[in-house]
C-alpha cells in the first residue's frame, strides 16, 4: 500500500494529506458528489441500505471490507488493525473525496460515501512520547526533538510513541548536544521510559556515545561502543559533544532481524535483535543541556555499507564484556534490586 509520511507539525501534515488525497481521488469524488446530490430522504434510505464500509489504499487497492458498519471511527480503526495488522496509531482515514481526515473523537461514521481511504502515517514511530513518560515534566518535546533544561534527576530514558513491528527502517539521531553520556538505539520494553533503569542496565540495543570530558578507556564506560542486552560488545567511534549524527538501520523482516549503526555515514557494526518483538526507538538525556533530534529517512538514504552489514556476519552480543554498572562502583546487575536502579535516587515528580 502507499504510505504518505511527513515530518511536518500535525496541522500541516493533515493539510498536506488532505491536499494530496484531493488530487488523487477525483474519480471517487464524483461518485460521492452524485450520492450527496440526492434528497435527504434518498440519503436516509441509502444509509439504511449501507451494510458495510470499504477501505482502500491510495493506489486504489481494496484493503478491507468491514461489516457490520462500526459505530464510530475508533471502532473502525480497531477492526482494520485486526484484519490488516496496521496499528491504530498509524492509521489516518480520509473520506473518499479527500475533503476530511476523520478524527478518532468523531461520535459516528458519516456514510454519505460508504468507503474511506487509508493513509499510513509513521510519525508516531519517530516522535518522542512526552505524555506517558514518568519524567514528562522535565522534558521539552516537539515531535522528534527532545530537550531537558529543567532536568532535576540524573538521567531520563525517552522512547517513541509507537514501536516498529515489521519492515525495514532508517533513522538518524542528530546529536546537537551531549553533556555527559548518551545511548541511542531501540528497546523492547516501553516500561523502561523515565529514570528507573540506568543506561547500562537497559534491555536495549544501543550506540553508547561514550562519556564526554573523560579519559576513561573502557567500552563499558568512556569509549564509544555497542551496548546490547547487558553487554559492551564492540568499540565504536566516540562522539563529539555536539554535531555528530548516528545512523540506525533496522530490518525486522529478515529471518534473523538485525540492527546496524553508523556515525556520520561510517559503519560501526551490526548485531541481531529479537524476532516478532515490537521495538521502540530510545534516547537518554543525561544533563540539562542535552538536545537530540530523531528523524526517519527513506531507505534510499541508508548507507550501502549498513545495508550490506545486515546481510553479513553479525556481532555476537553474548561474547561482549558484561555491563556491570559504573566504573569504580560496579556490582553485578543481578545483585541490584530494581528500587535502587536510579543512581540519583530522585523522583521524577519532584
Amino acid at each position: 500500500s502507499s504510505h504518505f509520511v511527513s515530518t511536518a507539525p500535525a496541522a500541516r501534515r493533515c493539510l498536506a494529506q488532505t491536499q494530496l488525497l484531493g488530487s488523487l481521488c477525483a474519480p471517487m469524488s464524483a461518485v460521492c458528489a452524485e450520492r450527496q446530490s440526492k434528497s435527504p430522504n434518498e440519503r436516509m434510505e441509502q444509509k439504511e441500505l449501507v451494510a458495510s464500509v470499504t477501505v482502500w489504499t491510495l493506489a486504489g487497492r481494496e484493503l478491507a471490507v468491514v461489516s457490520p458498519v462500526p459505530k464510530d471511527v475508533a471502532s473502525l480503526k480497531a477492526v482494520i488493525s485486526a484484519q490488516c495488522g496496521i496499528p491504530v496509531a498509524l492509521q489516518r482515514l480520509v473520506e473518499q473525496d479527500g475533503n476530511r481526515v476523520l478524527d478518532d473523537g468523531d461520535a459516528s461514521l458519516q456514510l454519505e460515501c460508504s468507503g474511506f481511504l487509508l493513509v499510513v502515517d509513521e510519525a508516531p514511530m519517530f516522535s518522542w512520547d512526552h505524555t506517558e513518560n514518568p519524567c514528562h515534566a522535565q522534558l521539552q518535546i516537539d515531535g522528534g526533538v527532545v530537550k531537558c533544561p529543567e532536568l532535576r534527576v540524573d538521567f531520563v530514558n525517552v522512547i517513541t510513541k509507537e514501536p516498529m513491528r515489521s519492515g525495514v527502517h532508517y533513522f538518524q539521531f542528530k546529536m546537537d548536544h551531549i553533556g555527559d553520556e548518551q545511548w541511542c538505539g531501540v528497546v523492547a520494553d516501553p516500561g523502561q521510559a523515565g529514570q528507573s533503569v540506568p543506561g547500562r542496565f537497559l534491555t536495549a540495543w544501543a550506540y553508547y556515545c561514550g562519556r564526554m570530558g573523560t579519559r576513561f578507556s573502557s567500552i563499558v564506560d568512556g569509549l564509544g561502543s555497542l551496548h546490547a542486552q547487558g553487554h559492551a560488545v564492540k568499540q565504536f567511534a566516540k562522539l563529539q559533544p555536539a554535531g555528530d549524527v548516528i545512523g540506525m538501520l533496522v530490518d525486522l523482516d529478515r529471518d534473523v532481524p538485525a540492527i546496524a549503526f553508523e556515525l556520520n555515514g561510517t559503519l560501526q557494526g551490526a548485531c541481531p535483535i529479537p524476532k516478532d518483538t515490537p521495538l521502540w526507538v530510545l534516547t537518554v538525556v543525561d544533563t540539562s543541556q542535552d538536545h537530540v533530534e530523531l528523524v526517519k529517512l527513506p531507505l534510499a538514504d541508508a548507507p550501502q555499507e549498513s545495508i550490506e552489514a545486515l546481510r553479513g556476519a553479525l556481532l555476537e552480543v553474548s561474547q561482549g564484556t558484561k555491563l556491570t554498572g559504573w566504573v569504580g562502583d560496579a556490582p553485578d546487575i543481578d545483585d541490584i534490586p530494581p528500587e535502587s536502579w536510579s543512581s540519583s535516587g530522585s523522583d521524577c515528580e519532584l
